[in-house]
């Protein structure tokens, strides 16, 4: 076991402190007998679950500032002047491919 700037770690790159962390979330939401479980999860499988919890959250869900709202109304609006510009990412690969 490795050291880390959150705390000794433990397998597949866990620390204590994340654990500690994880299990008394578990415990908040009623969730103590998944801990075990979810410490079992390689890196890979808890990044699957991470997207797939974030993807069931609706957008009114994830709370925004309003210097984050103004930061992404920003950058839409940019996206959206120079959408006449760009290409799809079908276009941008093929035409990546054709330059190997």
């Amino acid at each position: 076991m490795g050291q880390c700037a959150r705390g000794p770690r433990l397998g597949d790159g866990w620390s204590e402190n994340k654990l500690t962390r994880i299990r008394a979330l578990a415990i908040l939401y009623g969730m103590s007998d998944l801990t075990p479980e979810l410490a079992r999860l390689s890196p890979r499988q808890r990044l699957d679950l991470i997207e797939a919890l974030w993807e069931s959250l609706d957008d009114n869900d994830v709370p925004v500032t309003e210097a984050q709202r103004a930061e992404l109304d920003r950058r839409i609006a940019g996206f959206e002047q120079d959408q006449e510009q760009s290409i799809s990412w079908d276009q941008l690969s093929a035409e990546l491919r054709k330059r190997r």
